[in-house]
């Protein structure tokens, strides 16, 4: 029993880092000297919010609106190869467009200007790629950051129906990421 006990505790002992190293972010956090900020990302797509092109269209506290250009960038699939990470990489631009964003600071409640008009976005909900939208929330909060130097939803939480469990909208690690 104590033999197998050893052997087990060894074997985590020689996983653990390989668990922590494959947890590690797949895309950069940041491109151009930090001016792109990494806020989804997938199939060697990174979707990057341009902090220098932020323009604060409506201030009338607590109601705001923020315009900011999203940069898609394609990564090397030969790098992702030999490394299985596409930070250090090369990449190129594919393709942008500009985000508004609609935000009121009492409900800290975000909208999003879609082709059918605004759409709410709602707190209490998983956003995963099936689900759709799941840049929302970070394209939001580097635009209000950018824009006023301050968090938007700062530790703000969400109820998860997946992890059944409350979350914070924006971890404190992306926050990091933004300087603030």
């Amino acid at each position: 029993m104590r033999k197998m006990l050893k052997a087990w505790l060894f074997t985590m002992l020689l996983l653990l880092p390989c668990m922590l190293a494959s947890a590690s972010s797949l895309y950069p956090d940041t491109l151009d000297n930090g001016n792109y900020v990494c806020v989804d990302g997938g199939m060697g797509v990174g979707t990057y919010a341009d902090r220098s092109s932020v323009v604060v269209q409506n201030y009338n506290p607590p109601n705001y609106q923020i315009a900011i250009n999203i940069i898609r960038i394609q990564f090397s699939d030969e790098y992702w190869s030999k490394h299985e990470t596409y930070v250090g990489g090369p990449y190129k631009v594919i393709g942008n467009f500009t985000a508004y964003f609609r935000y009121n600071w009492e409900r800290k409640s975000v909208a999003c200007l879609r082709q059918n008009g605004w759409m709410d976005w709602n707190i209490h909900h998983d956003y995963s790629h099936a689900e759709g939208n799941p840049f929302v929330p970070h394209a939001a909060e580097v635009a209000f950051v950018s824009a006023y130097k301050m968090r938007f939803f700062n530790d703000t939480k969400g109820y998860s129906p997946v992890l059944k469990e409350y979350r914070r909208v924006i971890d404190e690690s992306f926050y990091r990421t933004l300087g603030i």
